[in-house]
């Protein structure tokens, strides 16, 4: 199939999630009514991570060969316009106004580690949220490269060991993160990075065809099964996400992705969701704006939907197909000069 079922479904949900947690604040004047339970922006991300960990895995896998040039071509035009225009908007909408709504967290952002810049103030909350773009795309740096250089064998080993790894850093330290930190330390990759391996590892995983056999007879009663652990998690964690959450999540996904027939698969491939999913990427980077200016919080909630769809529409779509376009010409650059290479070579006596 030329896509993977339920996957902006999946989408849809996690970016509800961080629009819920950060409504209660804009909406309603407080912060999650009261019940820490509520605050539920961190799953959202937690999704988005094991999304984009098994996505991107899953379409390196499908290569006979990995082209790192032709990946990264492709991510560039996928995130870096709609991002780098919220940053111009936050940047001339500051010059008109006299304002110090960005500053220096602007290269940060630029250079995709806002995740270690040293504190988030009122000066710069509007940027708050480009700690998990600056993760993930810290992920799409090494590693794309890395399954390229040590292949498919090694890679599900490393990814798998990974995750352990940062989820038993994370444990032994966990007094230090899961507390009210104004440098936001739990921001960090090495303190978040397990669920992109997660990822990772669910695609490995999914490309056995007897962990496939097996997840369509069992699939559909295994997601249910998920289901209240998913929501004991939700309700003791809200700061730090434990591994067992990124398992968890990510058994859910593989039993919709994969038997995509069932009741749940077709609760996610609904239409309106869906279309939720596409403009997801939009819509997490435009809620900050929308959502965080104390004097327009009622009004940016009603006009965020907008703002995201015309984001997608004239933002991110006409980019992505630019990227398509540059990437076929590499493509066929490439094999122009192989033919011409083929031609040159003397003729075998």
């Amino acid at each position: 199939m030329n896509r993977i079922p339920t996957l902006d479904g999946w989408r849809g949900v996690a970016i509800l999630l961080v629009i819920v947690s950060h409504l209660q604040t804009s909406l309603l004047g407080h912060l999650y009514c009261g019940y820490s339970w509520m605050d539920v922006g961190q799953h959202g991300v937690e999704i988005f991570f094991i999304l984009s960990g098994y996505l991107i895995t899953t379409l390196l896998l499908e290569e006979e060969k990995i082209n790192l040039k032709r990946f990264y071509l492709r991510r560039f035009f996928r995130l870096m316009p709609c991002a780098w225009v919220y940053l111009l908007t936050l940047a001339v909408i500051a010059l008109i106004t006299h304002s110090h709504i960005i500053g220096k967290d602007v290269w940060p952002c630029l250079f995709f580690y806002r995740n270690y810049y040293p504190s988030e103030s009122a000066a710069n909350v509007l940027t708050g949220h480009f700690w998990s773009l600056s993760l993930e795309e810290q992920f799409y740096l090494f590693w794309p490269p890395l399954l390229f250089v040590i292949g498919r064998r090694w890679a599900w080993k490393l990814a798998a060991f990974g995750a352990i790894a940062c989820a038993v850093y994370r444990f032994y330290h966990w007094n230090n993160y899961d507390c009210d930190d104004p440098l936001l330390l739990f921001h960090r990759s090495e303190v978040r990075v397990d669920a992109l391996f997660v990822g990772c590892t669910l695609a490995f995983l999914l490309k056995d065809l007897r962990v496939r056999a097996w997840i369509l007879r069992f699939g559909s009663a295994l997601f249910w099964l998920c289901i209240p652990v998913l929501a004991w998690h939700f309700y003791r964690f809200q700061r730090l996400l434990p591994l067992s959450e990124a398992l968890v999540v990510a058994t859910m996904i593989a039993c919709t992705s994969v038997n995509f027939t069932s009741l749940a698969a077709k609760a996610l491939e609904w239409k309106h969701l869906k279309f939720i999913g596409l403009i997801s990427y939009s819509l997490y980077v435009w809620q900050q704006r929308m959502l965080f200016i104390s004097q327009w919080q009622r009004q940016g909630a009603v006009f965020l939907p907008l703002v995201a769809i015309g984001s997608y529409g004239l933002i991110e779509r006409p980019c992505i197909r630019l990227g398509r376009r540059l990437e076929q010409a590499l493509q066929n650059r490439n094999a122009r000069l192989g033919e011409e290479a083929e031609t040159a070579k003397p003729a075998t006596p």
